[in-house]
């Protein structure tokens, strides 16, 4: 039976993302870096209607070890289709990023620094600052320059993909939010738990972060420091009295092996991500000028913009009047704090006007780079 759950969730994935793919867009990027003996590809899937929704920006989520095409389908088919039914999801542009293995390199190489307490017997290692400098200065500038982002990023890892990604948080707060699934703590004598629990979390900026582990033991066969390492990683950070702003979740899946519990983690916490997703919080105090439009040739009488502060009247319905500036134009010059999120009424919730060319949610301004908005009403 343990076998059988994945593979059904894989034949599920497939389903839904051969439906999913009548909207959905999926690409590849062949990328030469002088840093790797070999051309690497990602793949870059964009959420349904993308391109009509030209007035919205979206996160990024980054699957490793994507050379195993399942990781990176499952994680776009469970972000369309497992999200709060009651809710209009929220859209996500996923990139998997392969770690291609021949006789001279292996994913190893990609994911592990040169050790500093202890003496490998395997030539699979050393290039991870190398791995951090591509995915940083290659792949997600190519990502931001090509596509429209919001500017936050959440890192999916398994096993030492995982180690990857939260040394990565550790060392120059690569991604925003984080699920490392089965990470080696114990590699190089307990440095990636030092290295984890040495971060700062108290003054960071709001996090979600997903750990878990599954039946990695001595008993199945595991070496000897990977559970010590996880329960010493697991009970420092529950005992710890972390801000509010931090969301870490601890998981074990003992009923799972290394590589079946891949999916059932990403059934269980994709989900739970998505509505996290649905609010966001400000990153600072500072206000941005913004300029909205609507286009809305059937409206009758005033147009207001309520929203997520007190300068679009904090979520009242009859919020803030904006300015008619033709037959069918409405616009605002506004500061906000950003995120903005908002939405359009003509004075009562049950008079809502909704935008054709944006994700059905709340309305957002997420950098003061794309602070000009003209929406067109459905």
């Amino acid at each position: 039976m343990k076998r059988l759950i994945p593979v059904l969730f894989c034949l599920l994935a497939l389903c839904i993302t051969t439906h999913a793919q009548e909207t959905m867009r999926v690409e590849t990027k062949t990328f030469h870096s002088p840093d790797f003996p070999f051309d690497r590809e990602i793949f870059i899937c964009t959420p349904a209607d993308y391109d009509q929704n030209d007035q919205s920006e979206v996160d990024v989520v980054y699957v490793f070890d994507s050379q195993w095409r399942s990781h990176f389908a499952l994680t776009y088919a469970i972000l369309a289709e497992c999200q709060n039914p009651t809710e209009a999801p929220v859209p996500f542009i996923v990139v998997g990023i392969s770690s291609p293995t021949t006789p001279d390199y292996h994913r190893n190489n990609d994911f592990l620094p040169v050790p500093t307490n202890v003496t490998y017997q395997s030539k699979y290692y050393g290039n991870y600052e190398n791995f951090k400098k591509f995915i940083r200065e290659d792949v997600m500038t190519y990502i931001d320059s090509n596509y429209r982002t919001s500017g936050h990023t959440l890192a999916i890892g398994h096993s030492l993909g995982a180690s990857f990604i939260l040394n990565a948080l550790a060392s120059e707060e690569l991604f925003d939010d984080y699920i490392a699934l089965s990470p080696n703590f114990g590699q190089d004598n307990n440095l990636f738990a030092d290295n984890f629990l040495g971060y700062d979390f108290y003054n960071s900026k709001p996090r979600f972060l997903f750990l878990t582990m599954s039946d990695e033991s001595v008993e199945t066969g595991w070496p000897a420091e990977w559970r010590p390492a996880w329960d010493l990683v697991k009970s420092t950070m529950e005992s710890a009295t972390l801000p509010e702003s931090i969301k870490i979740f601890f998981k074990e899946y003992p009923e799972h092996t290394h590589m079946s519990g891949y999916a059932q983690c990403l059934m269980d916490i994709l989900p739970i991500y998505g509505m996290y997703r649905q609010n966001t919080q400000f990153t600072d105090s500072v206000k941005h000028p913004v300029h909205i439009e609507l286009e809305c040739p059937w409206a009758e009488g005033d147009v207001f913009i309520t929203g997520n502060q007190p300068a679009i009247a904090d979520w009242n319905p009859q919020g803030i009047k904006m300015t008619r500036i033709d037959d069918k134009t409405y616009a605002i010059d506004l500061n906000l704090q950003l995120p903005a999120e908002f939405k359009f009424t003509q004075g009562a919730w049950e008079n809502q006007i909704i935008p054709g060319n944006a994700y059905p949610m709340n309305l957002r301004i997420f950098s003061p780079d794309t602070a000009t908005k003209h929406y067109v009403a459905q």
